[in-house]
């Protein structure tokens, strides 16, 4: 690639885009800046996620920081998500056409024999902006804080943080506390559902209530990272957090099933029993995190590994591991990332009708909420046009499993598969000046 008039405008153009979202006028010309608006570096990305027959996602961002001459770091960074496609709704397989009423209430969906139930409108936009700020306390105690906001069409949330390091040991180890708040409001499309009440067919009453709750999430954490020696660095964090609030999501349901067959139990106003879930008012959660970074020669690996547990009954590992081979002004980093967890205490594929007469306060079918394993195998490429500036483009296929055939199937369905298996493609390219 050469450097032409283009290009050249190209720049000027993403430069006085970046001048925008800092509050500057776009007439200025972004070469010729001085003073607090001259010095930025920019980060302009897209992303691209596509699950196979699933959900697809596009996400623009831009990502503003600036060093300061006494050290301090300003940055800012603006999101845009926009999703469409179609999203399991809980309901399990069954051995006849399932109709579904949608979260307005006002229409429905199917699906057919042996299918996954998908709900095949599932659309939302996010809007997100963060900003951050880093500054030393002295010669050896650093500060960030962080504030961010965003909103999609059913949510709503706003957070705040804060963050001290000190440095000792000659700057070899630095030890770190931090704290952060965060407030959500959901206002799901059609209201509040009842939890564990029964879906109505679509024109019936349904089992709403407010048209609105919220949810608060508190964070703590604490790390220490060491120097080790010239080739290598490690860390360890302990993190803690506590939610209280609205954890429902109210587009899932539990289908109710015949003790034997295994076939649908008929509802009140629709052919088969959906029962809204119901989760817990709080979640208390744990983890502990390691990393380790080191040098060979020109390259460098990082391999890190996360365990969390929480009182729901979710334990999960996560491994990471990268591996960056560095040319001559360009790199290759593969990625591998392995992830596996056990299912919540109130998780259940489907239950029976005669559980369903005696059921308990929470119930779940999400997925997200089941023993599964998923694994992310990536490339990223970084190299530099003529004129200096970075670009990176990352490649990644995901999988995502879980317990297709399980030992409490009933009936109909020993014969479908009971997890929603997920495949996910990811493209992301960023362009750095």
């Amino acid at each position: 690639m050469q450097l032409n008039n283009k290009h050249k405008n190209i720049r000027k153009l993403l430069k006085t885009a970046a001048g925008c979202l800092l509050g500057t006028s776009g007439a200025v010309n972004a070469d010729s800046t001085t003073g607090f608006f001259s010095g930025w570096q920019t980060d302009i990305a897209g992303l691209v996620y596509s699950e196979v027959d699933r959900v697809s996602a596009w996400e623009p961002l831009i990502n503003t920081r600036k060093t300061f001459d006494d050290d301090s770091v300003l940055g800012f960074k603006l999101v845009l998500d926009v999703l469409t496609g179609a999203s399991p709704n809980g309901a399990s397989p069954s051995d006849q056409i399932q109709t579904f009423t949608r979260p307005s209430g006002r229409g429905s969906y199917q699906s057919q024999p042996g299918e996954i139930p998908l709900d095949d409108t599932f659309h939302d936009t996010r809007v997100s902006f963060s900003a951050n700020y880093e500054h030393g306390l002295g010669r050896v105690n650093k500060m960030l804080w962080g504030a961010n906001i965003s909103k999609e069409y059913d949510f709503f949330s706003t957070g705040l943080s804060a963050l001290y390091i000190h440095d000792l040991n000659k700057r070899n180890t630095s030890l770190s506390i931090g704290i952060s708040g965060e407030y959500n409001i959901i206002t799901p499309e059609g209201g509040l559902v009842v939890p564990l009440s029964q879906m109505q067919a679509a024109g019936v009453q349904q089992n709403r209530g407010d048209s609105s709750d919220s949810r608060f999430l508190g964070e703590l954490l604490a790390g220490i990272s060491q120097v080790i020696n010239r080739q290598m660095i490690a860390a360890f964090n302990y993190g803690y957090s506590q939610s209280d609030g609205y954890h429902n999501d109210p587009y899932k349901v539990v289908s109710v099933v015949d003790d034997v067959s295994g076939s649908l139990v008929p509802g009140e106003t629709l052919s088969g029993t959906y029962l809204y879930e119901s989760r817990p008012e709080q979640r208390t959660k744990h983890s502990l995190y390691s990393k380790i970074k080191r040098a060979f020669g020109d390259d460098s690996a990082d391999i890190s590994y996360r365990y969390m547990w929480d009182d729901w009954g979710i334990n999960s590992h996560t491994l990471n591991l990268t591996y960056r081979s560095n040319f001559n002004g360009w790199y290759v980093e593969p990625h591998f990332r392995y992830y596996l967890q056990d299912a919540a205490d109130f998780y259940r594929h489907s239950i029976s009708e005669s559980e369903a007469a005696d059921i308990g306060p929470y119930l779940s079918a999400d997925y997200r909420l089941a023993e599964m394993w998923s694994s992310t195998i990536g490339l990223k490429i970084g190299f530099k046009t003529p004129d200096g500036n970075r670009n990176t483009v990352r490649l990644e296929y995901y999988h995502q499993d879980g317990e297709q055939s399980p030992s409490d199937a009933l009936g109909v369905q020993k014969n479908y598969d009971m997890f929603p298996t997920l495949d996910a493609f990811i493209v992301q390219y960023t362009y750095s000046f």
